[in-house]
């Protein structure tokens, strides 16, 4: 957009803005289909597409397969696509449900005393924890 002769970024276009922060460089909107958003990269010279999906745009990088859309057509293949970014998104929230689940490891406040080296920061967190306990056990 350009304000009083200077070129600004369209503050309306989320995805626009996160890609020019992310990778300082400049995309181009080439259109949409529906709520897909068509983008170019001119510096991109590799044979590769990015999907990004979801409000936090996570990243999918797709080689350009140039002999399945020959042999069956742009249409089987942005089908293709969609349906493996579909796939490995659902696998990506799974881990990451899985993940959380798991429990977080508890920390041993001795080994800030005995053996400092080899300190972790659950050891460190554990121990500032009990610090606070005893504090306010005396008072």
């Amino acid at each position: 957009m350009e304000n009083n002769g200077n070129r600004e970024f369209n503050n309306k276009d989320k995805f626009s803005f996160y890609y020019n922060s992310q990778y300082k460089t400049t995309i181009y909107a080439q259109g949409n289909v529906g709520d897909i958003k068509f983008y170019i990269d001119v510096f991109v010279k590799d044979p590769v597409m990015a999907i990004y999906v979801g409000p936090e745009f996570e990243e999918f990088l797709i080689e350009v397969d140039f002999e399945m859309i020959k042999e069956k057509g742009i249409d089987f293949y942005l089908g293709y696509i969609l349906k493996k970014v579909e796939e490995e998104n659902e696998e990506r929230i799974k881990l990451n449900v899985e993940k959380k689940m798991e429990p977080k490891p508890a920390g041993n406040p001795e080994l800030v005393t005995y053996n400092p080296g080899s300190v972790k920061y659950e050891d460190l967190k554990a121990y500032l924890d009990q610090q606070n306990k005893e504090r306010y056990k005396t008072n």
